[in-house]
């Protein structure tokens, strides 16, 4: 009996996990995340980024299996927040310095073309990861001339 129980568990988690990766790729592309107004200022300007071959979630969510499910969750949130209009701030993206740098050392096998990452007379970028300074420190811009994280108004005066 419990040998039953075990399968149809093991069954019933395999075919979740399949659903989700469907559902994960069906709505993973740009274009797909530039269908939602809020963002959509964001798409248009990521399409003339140099960073316009690279896929949103390359840059916007967390590495590995539990990355995924971390960004799914994050983007039904932001569903929920623009149905209910329940928010008082813009929703934030998030970047992770690890995709950056991922990518930019050559760790990504996706990306091959991807300019990598090298000290310059005035940066040290071996350095400036081994304290933590965050990529967005210098390179904000780099995936969008629009600012994600800074309305109009507050860019401006920075």
């Amino acid at each position: 009996m419990w040998k039953k129980i075990v399968l149809g568990v093991g069954i019933a988690v395999l075919g979740l996990y399949a659903l989700f990766q469907v559902g994960y790729y069906a709505t993973s592309g740009p274009s797909f995340c530039g269908s939602c107004h809020e963002v959509q200022k964001y798409y248009t300007s990521w399409q003339t980024s140099i960073h316009k071959n690279v896929n949103c979630l390359e840059c916007h969510q967390p590495r590995g299996e539990l990355g995924k499910f971390h960004a799914k969750a994050r983007g039904l949130n932001y569903v929920f927040q623009h149905f209910s209009g329940d928010y008082t701030i813009p929703t934030r993206a998030i970047v992770s310095d690890q995709n950056c740098i991922e990518c930019h050392l050559g760790d990504n096998k996706s990306l091959t073309n991807m300019l990598r990452l090298k000290n310059t007379s005035k940066v040290n970028h071996y350095e400036t990861i081994k304290k933590s300074q965050s990529c967005l420190d210098c390179h904000r811009d780099t995936g969008h001339a629009t600012d994600i994280n800074l309305s109009p108004d507050l860019k401006s005066a920075k």
